[in-house]
């Protein structure tokens, strides 16, 4: 997973450090976020394979933060959703759902729908 970058937003400080640790073990390039609005403010001066976003955080939803997502970086960038009420949300809008609670092999799994063969992002 060498050169994969992921953006993590939750509001949640043990999440965001769990994912970080978890992932980054597996080679993967972590940045995280604690709100919406720091979460985009990385998505503006950075570029990222794939952004994994808690859905309820404090000014800025986690459907707000796919509409900045597919205005600055389109549609080819996945956006997973975590929720703990994923029966409340449009699931259509983002590429995957996560519900909460999860396991890591489940959001293992759902990032790797996203990998081609050769380790980079399928689009």
């Amino acid at each position: 997973m060498k050169g994969i970058r992921v953006l993590i937003i939750d509001d949640e400080t043990a999440i965001l450090n769990m994912l970080d640790q978890v992932l980054s073990r597996k080679g993967y390039q972590v940045d995280t976020a604690d709100s919406g609005e720091k979460g985009l403010k990385k998505l503006q001066s950075n570029d990222y394979d794939l952004v994994i976003t808690d859905m309820v955080m404090g000014k800025m939803s986690g459907e707000d933060m796919l509409q900045e997502v597919r205005q600055l970086k389109g549609d080819h960038l996945p956006v997973i959703a975590m929720s703990g009420t994923p029966w409340l949300m449009d699931k259509h809008l983002f590429n995957a759902v996560l519900p909460k609670p999860y396991s890591l092999k489940v959001l293992f799994e759902m990032m790797q729908n996203f990998l081609s063969p050769t380790g980079n992002l399928a689009i």
